[in-house]
């Protein structure tokens, strides 16, 4: 075949691997889970594992990366090629074993958007019982494949790019708004609000140490989009730069949304379901505040 007739590689730009590895490495939900088991301390929490975890977890992410970049596996890849074709097996079942809970709770999240939407609450796992819920999990588990089938090898990059885009985008205007009602008078939920409240009563209790190992799992994923390397154009340019962004888009989400909850809600009395609606709540409080909704 003349070189001239064959197809042109399509190569992914830095900006959308961003977009699709920030999406897998922390969101709205991962914040709010936190804020239940922590309330504002989590603030705190947030800052050292930026600076002990997140950083050096996407540099190390970024040189392993940049290294392996022709190689499509990732993780398994890396460790394939550094500790042979053993470790690598292994590496790769344990993080398909490992990544299953995810995907049931991302399927578990659809269906909670939907119930929000037909009814406005987040009452639909009461009102259909889990054995329906459970069915309409594996519905929308089944249709995520249908889409990837769809789309074929653009399914990941369209819908992570959306739904990293959609996500900064929906933090952004919840923080912006809070701000907002703050300059217009509207009251703190938690109180007290002061810098006290803040910091840990004690770095090294059990009830401590017990949730903050939660915020480990709460931001990992970073390694998801290495195998992308192999579709950028300057991989050992580009993708430090993809890792840097996520930092940043990372450090703004935890810290400004989890000040922003303390706002609008009371951080010593929170709801039982905040874990499974508080997106909704924060949003619908946010409307409350303003006069939109109910």
């Amino acid at each position: 075949m003349n070189e001239l007739d064959k197809p042109q590689k399509q190569y992914i730009p830095w900006v959308v691997v961003g977009l699709m590895d920030f999406v897998t490495v922390i969101g709205f939900d991962d914040i709010i889970y936190n804020f239940q088991n922590q309330g504002l301390v989590a603030f705190t929490s947030w800052i050292i594992m930026t600076f002990f975890y997140v950083i050096p977890y996407n540099l190390i992410v970024a040189h392993m990366g940049s290294t392996f970049s022709e190689h499509g596996g990732g993780i398994t890849s890396w460790m394939r090629e550094t500790n042979g074709d053993t470790v690598g097996y292994y590496a790769a079942w344990f993080y398909w074993i490992t990544g299953l809970p995810y995907v049931v709770d991302v399927a578990n999240s659809v269906v909670i958007s939907f119930g929000w939407i037909a009814n406005g609450n987040g009452n639909i796992q009461a009102n259909l019982g889990n054995a329906w819920f459970g069915i309409l999990t594996a519905v929308i588990f089944v249709i995520f494949i249908w889409l990837q089938h769809f789309f074929k090898n653009k399914s990941l990059e369209i819908m992570s790019t959306i739904g990293g885009g959609a996500m900064f985008i929906m933090t952004v205007l919840f923080v912006v708004m809070t701000f907002v009602g703050l300059s217009k008078g509207a009251p703190i939920a938690t109180r007290p609000f002061d810098f006290k409240a803040f910091i840990p009563k004690d770095f090294f209790s059990l009830s401590f140490l017990s949730t903050f190992g939660l915020f480990v799992f709460a931001m990992n994923g970073s390694e998801l989009a290495a195998p992308y390397t192999k579709d950028m154009r300057h991989p050992a340019r580009d993708f430090p730069k993809a890792l840097k962004m996520i930092a940043i888009m990372t450090m703004f989400l935890t810290l400004f949304g989890t000040f922003s909850l303390g706002v609008y809600f009371n951080a010593h009395h929170l709801p039982n379901d905040l874990k499974m609606n508080g997106s909704y709540y924060a949003f619908q409080a946010i409307g409350r505040q303003f006069g939109l909704g109910t």
